[in-house]
């Protein structure tokens, strides 16, 4: 996966994403520097996730 693709489509969007046979929900709120920080659905913290590691993506409605 790739930061560009996911800054263009997915910034500020809420998403499901696969990375390491875990699947994780939450607002991107940014990619920078190899890692995607997803703000949690619930509360105000964040999963932060190696965009390498991300096996698929899609957003959520």
């Amino acid at each position: 996966m790739k930061e560009a693709f996911i800054t263009k489509y997915y910034i500020d969007k809420k998403v499901s994403l696969d990375a390491e046979g875990k699947t994780y929900h939450g607002t991107v709120a940014e990619c920078n520097d190899g890692v995607l920080s997803l703000k949690w659905d619930i509360g105000d913290e964040y999963t932060h996730i190696e965009v390498e590691k991300i096996t698929a993506i899609w957003k959520r409605m």
